[in-house]
């Protein structure tokens, strides 16, 4: 029978050809992979997260350090109300541990595909779905916002970054993006204010960025009141 050390050992070095891992916790809803081990239990009834790997995607066009700390980062932009939170981590010898004070950064366009403080799409100035937060002594962090809409050769998404610091030294960072279902998509973009733009010309399977996700981040939503939630945990390695 396998222990419980070897079972860490094995996790931890599966984890060494990648950077991040998201973690299973006790989170409704969340984004799971198939191959999720159920996680373990200590004497005191808390999980104990497993790690699975998860890729870093790239950070696109349209970052900008704006340093904005706000949870709800919708200001004036109208759609579907969006709560989104991110349960980080860090993986050591044993196993997922909360990670505090970490930088969880997030940005993505509107319901009608633009993004703020952005020349090309004549927003410069503007600071609109783009904000941090720094995850509390449980590793969460949470932000109000709206489903976002899409633009020509992208399926849609949102853009996310965590990073750590000492003092005002970048000590870690990583970069990634969530992505919707079909189906969750074409629910939402069939209300106001995305229907009159019609279904986006890119969907998940052909979107290049996705694909190099095999489909690991993909976000499930609940529906919440008028609006939607969702869950993602993740695990870092950081050194």
């Amino acid at each position: 029978m396998m222990t419980r050390r070897h079972l860490l050992q094995a996790s931890l070095a599966a984890a060494l050809s990648a950077v991040v891992a998201a973690c299973s916790r006790k989170v409704t809803p969340r984004a799971t992979s198939t191959n999720t081990p159920t996680p373990t239990t200590t004497a005191t009834g808390t999980a104990v997260p497993t790690c699975i790997v998860k890729p870093a995607l790239t950070e696109g066009p349209y970052f900008v350090d704006e340093k904005l700390n706000r949870s709800d980062i919708r200001e004036d932009r109208q759609g579907a109300l969006l709560r989104l939170a991110f349960n980080v981590s860090r993986l050591d010898a044993s196993g997922c541990v909360a990670l505090q004070g970490a930088q969880v950064d997030v940005w993505h366009c509107d319901a009608a595909g633009v993004y703020s403080d952005v020349a090309q799409n004549d927003s410069v100035g503007k600071k609109f779905l783009r904000g941090y937060q720094l995850t509390d002594a449980n590793g969460h962090s949470e932000f109000i916002t709206i489903f976002p809409g899409w633009y020509m050769g992208r399926a849609i998404h949102i853009h996310f970054k965590i990073r750590t610091f000492a003092g005002g030294t970048k000590t870690y960072e990583f970069t990634s993006q969530l992505f919707f279902d079909d189906g969750t998509i074409d629910a939402i973009l069939a209300k106001d204010p995305y229907k009159m733009r019609g279904a986006p010309d890119i969907r998940n399977a052909n979107d290049g960025i996705y694909n190099q996700s095999g489909g690991a981040l993909t976000l499930p939503l609940a529906a919440e009141g008028s609006g939607y939630a969702g869950s993602f945990d993740i695990g870092l390695q950081i050194r």
